[in-house]
């Protein structure tokens, strides 16, 4: 037996001829498992899958032009429009368009086909560094002509949704603009008619204003020092009329001295200057500029009551003057330029207080000018965002942003992509070899007989065998 176990190798060809005494049991199940394998192949439907690539296309205008009003990008609303094109709804009028499953319809129930419609269904994106530059959709079922239908509906439906969502959200950008912007210029309307009316209101005490204010105060200021003026020259003349020559002689010669009503016009012009130059370096609540309005206001009272006082006095001229044809003119034009100097005095206080309500008036009509302005800048801005959007609507409508182009319409496919026939063959060829070896094992453990010396000797240990009959088989004495 050489270097071999004699043991092992009787062992081994013991099984050997096991199995060849069990060769027909074998083959029979080894027939039967193969041809079941077989049928069981080929009655599994064949799958069949087409496919579609479709470009996802930047915006084909400069954004340096037109800027894009469509805020996602292109994987958010690729993820957005899958949603929406695997929705129920949708799938569900595809699926009655077409008829798919015709064979399960009544024994599967219609939500339940349609997700296994979605989960035949693939979308597989291809990155750039700018995003995705395409996608490629694919479905897959049992009938070629099917499949091919299903895709190009579903990309048709893929690059329709695109353009729809895109304008739909440019349009809506527009509209809220537009109504932003009507509300707003209603606003910039109130606003600006609140500020004329404000002007209209106060004209001559607005700020603006104050540089011409000052200027005819002080004119009036001037004004009323020539009438003042004028007046003491009249009241001299008509002393020198009404006096005797030695009166009058000695009146010339001697000093003129003001009046107390003169000397109180000369301290109101003086304040009234002082005031005015307080007024250009600090406001009306600074404590100088109060102490010198209750000065001016001290001031004008005594003047008025003075006037009052000597207006009622002028009557009681004497008869001598009054028959004088100079006194009595000299009287008239002392009257007028009395009456004069009460108009210049009311608009000198008429213009001191536009000069002194100059800081209230600021302080509103800036609030005004301030709210006004925020308004204006606000409605410009809405304005510029207007145009720019209904340039990005018209774009989306034209086709123009970001869209979907279809490169390859999907084909009926030539051939299945699955089952592998030939390895399912080769998988069942295996199992029928598999099982017709068991079965001749399965034979063989349960068969008890003796099949050789070395069984007996297994069977009958410790008892000597006296003789081997050879197998004689089926031959004849």
């Amino acid at each position: 037996m050489g270097t071999g176990n004699p043991h092992l190798s009787l062992h081994f060809f013991e099984w050997v001829r096991a199995l060849r005494r069990h060769l027909v049991i074998m083959l029979a199940v080894f027939a039967v498992f193969f041809f079941v394998a077989i049928v069981c192949v080929l009655r599994i439907p064949d799958t069949y899958r087409a496919e579609t690539r479709i470009l996802v296309n930047p915006q084909r205008v400069s954004s340096k032009f037109v800027s894009n009003a469509v805020s996602m990008g292109a994987s958010e609303r690729l993820n957005t429009l899958g949603q929406q094109v695997l929705s129920t709804s949708r799938l569900e009028a595809i699926f009655n368009q077409l008829n798919l499953f015709p064979n399960l319809r009544n024994r599967i129930g219609h939500q339940e086909l349609i997700d296994r419609m979605r989960q035949n269904i693939g979308i597989e994106l291809k990155q750039s560094t700018d995003g995705p530059s395409s996608f490629t959709l694919s479905y897959q079922g049992e009938s070629a002509p099917e499949v091919a239908a299903v895709t190009n509906r579903l990309a048709d439906s893929f690059i329709a949704w695109n353009l729809h969502d895109r304008e739909q959200e440019a349009q809506g950008t527009t509209d809220f603009l537009s109504n932003e912007l009507f509300t707003t210029k209603d606003e910039l309307d109130r606003l600006d008619e609140r500020l004329r009316t404000y002007k209209l209101q106060h004209l001559g005490e607005l700020p603006d204003q104050l540089q011409a204010n000052m200027q005819t105060l002080s004119r009036l200021q001037v004004q009323l020092q020539g009438n003042v003026e004028a007046q003491s020259r009249l009241d001299r003349e008509l002393f020198l009329v009404k006096a005797d020559p030695e009166a009058r002689s000695l009146f010339l010669n001697s000093p003129r001295i003001l009046s107390p009503r003169d000397q109180l016009q000369a301290q109101l012009t003086g304040a009234r200057q002082e005031i005015a130059e307080l007024h250009k370096h600090y406001t009306s609540e600074f404590p100088d500029v109060l102490k010198k309005q209750a000065e001016i206001q001290s001031l004008q009272g005594q003047l008025d009551e003075s006037f009052e006082l000597k207006s009622t006095s002028q009557p009681t001229q004497s008869p001598a003057v009054n028959k004088s044809p100079q006194a009595q003119l000299l009287a008239l034009e002392r009257n007028r330029l009395m009456k004069e100097q009460h108009q210049i005095e009311t608009n000198i206080r008429n213009y001191q207080g536009r000069v002194d309500s100059e800081p209230i008036r600021e302080q509103e009509i800036s609030q005004l000018l301030r709210d006004y302005e925020t308004a204006r800048l606000h409605y410009s801005s809405l304005l510029e965002k207007n145009y720019s959007a209904k340039m990005s609507a018209q774009l989306e409508r034209q086709q123009q942003g970001g869209s979907f182009t279809l490169l390859d319409v999907a084909r009926v496919p030539d051939k299945p992509i699955a089952p592998n026939r030939m390895a399912l063959f080769g998988g069942a060829l295996f199992l029928g070899f598999a099982a017709g070896i068991g079965a001749g094992i399965l034979r063989e453990v349960f068969d008890t007989t003796v099949k050789s010396e070395s069984m007996l000797r297994e069977i009958l240990p410790g008892v000597p065998i006296l003789g081997l009959t050879p197998n004689l088989g089926n031959t004849r004495d």
